[in-house]
């Protein structure tokens, strides 16, 4: 671009004087025809000088055959010219034709281009040849010689100055792009810095998130990987934990009563049928977490396939309050059903079984005597709405976010005493999302807790 401009403001500049040197040429030669057919030399010389002092110029007149005629510096009168634009116009190829020449060296004229800016270049003279006629024939030819250097010295100043804002501008673009390019391979590198460290364990590992672009949203979501991958690790070695716990302690104690019975000597009879009814039922307890655990891996690992068919819930919650009616009725507690709307679901019939029989039986487990379990069925646009409330004690508000966690347990004494695995609500809330519905708890504490099972209707 820069080289490009240098030529256009060259050829402009070279161009505007080739156009006043042929005005003031061909001007000339008109005038000074006569004289020159007349072999006037004095007149010759008097018209040539006046136009040559007055512009600052030299002025050849040739006769027909190339001979100097007259010359305002008195120098080449007498002398054959010979140059390329004289031969064209005195050949009749042409009737004018210019060109630029450099006058130094040992005398003489050769040529050079008018762009290529040469540093050794002295004094550069731009040579205007114009035919002269007289009666439609051509006696001679008129040589205008004007300095040109001036020109060259400018767009000599003009090359440097736009070379020098070239490089300028180069070192900007430099600076700039190389800003641009560091602004654009740091993200990226934090982000393989960032998966490099998850790869190696470092699950902890964060990228910084910068400005609001493509690489901060890739930024923003790799780290929301990664958090949810660390916090399903952590999940992952809690619930290893837990599991390895529950299922230690029921072991623990088999072997403490086992122990016991082998040391006793003689057996007493009535202990040791204490002692296997105790362990029986620690049996029982650890068959239960393994079931619990075994279903619950069962739906992690989408194992779990549901028999779906049209299920009313108004019969389905009959029938599970009649199932638990006699241990509510032996703990004193009352279960009323509030049916409002007859209402049908798409589901597992089965697992919906499962899922209430365990919210009920775990309100019932958690109420105190005298307590009453209440059980509404209600319709809410095109959702099945089931909720379960008791009059316990509640769930205190800093346990409420976690009580469907694997293995949480509120009151950890109690819920081993009832025989509870911590398994139960978690399982209820993935056979819940089976069926795309959701479930949720509402609590008070001295006053009891709701759960609401939200279930899509049977189109």
């Amino acid at each position: 671009m820069a080289f490009s401009l240098i030529q256009l403001v060259g050829e402009n500049l070279f161009t505007q004087r080739v156009r006043d040197d042929q005005r003031i040429a061909e001007t000339l030669s008109e005038q000074i025809g006569d004289p020159l057919v007349a072999l006037d030399i004095d007149a010759l010389l008097a018209l040539a000088r006046g136009v040559a002092d007055e512009n600052g110029a030299r002025v050849l007149v040739l006769d027909p055959y190339g001979v100097v005629q007259a010359d305002t510096r008195s120098e080449l009168s007498g002398t054959r010219l010979s140059n390329r634009e004289v031969e064209r116009v005195l050949s009749g190829s042409a009737e004018s034709d210019y060109g630029f020449y450099d006058a130094g060296g040992s005398g003489g004229f050769w040529v050079r281009s008018a762009l290529s800016l040469y540093e050794n270049v002295r004094s550069m003279n731009g040579l205007y040849a114009q035919a002269i006629s007289r009666g439609g024939e051509r006696v001679g030819a008129l040589v205008y010689i004007t300095p040109v250097q001036e020109i060259y010295e400018n767009l000599r100043s003009i090359q440097l100055q736009i070379l020098s804002w070239m490089f300028v501008v180069l070192a900007m673009v430099l600076i700039v792009s190389m800003y641009i390019m560091r602004a654009v391979t740091r993200p990226i590198g934090d982000l393989s810095e960032g998966i490099r460290k998850m790869s190696g364990g470092e699950l902890s590992a964060r990228v910084e998130v910068r400005g609001h672009n493509e690489f901060s949203d890739l930024a923003q979501a790799f780290n929301s990987m990664s958090e949810r991958i660390e916090a399903l690790d952590q999940a992952r070695s809690q619930f290893v934990s837990s599991a390895s716990h529950e299922l230690k302690t029921p072991l623990s104690t088999m072997k403490i009563l086992i122990q016991t019975l082998l040391y006793q000597d003689p057996i007493d009879p009535g202990m040791a049928k204490e002692f296997l009814n105790d362990a029986n039922q620690e049996i029982d307890r650890l068959s239960r977490i393994v079931s619990d655990l075994l279903t619950l891996v069962n739906i992690d690992s989408g194992g779990m396939k549901l028999n779906i068919e049209n299920i009313r819930l108004r019969a389905l919650l009959d029938e599970q309050i009649k199932r638990l009616l006699p241990l509510a009725r032996e703990n004193g507690i009352e279960i009323e059903l509030e049916a409002r709307d007859e209402v049908s679901v798409p589901g597992d019939s089965l697992k919906l079984q499962q899922v209430i029989y365990n919210v009920i039986d775990n309100a019932i487990k958690y109420t105190d005597r005298g307590g009453v379990v209440r059980v509404q069925l209600s319709r809410s646009g095109k959702r099945a709405i089931v909720r379960i409330a008791d009059t316990g004690q509640g769930i205190p508000e800093k346990d409420l976010p976690y009580i469907f966690d694997r293995f949480y347990r509120v009151d950890k004494a109690r819920s081993r005493a009832t025989g509870g695995t911590g398994l139960g609500l978690s399982i209820v809330q993935q056979i819940v999302q089976l069926h795309g519905g959701k479930i949720q708890a509402d609590s008070t504490l001295g006053e009891g807790t709701t759960f609401t099972i939200d279930l899509p209707i049977q189109p």
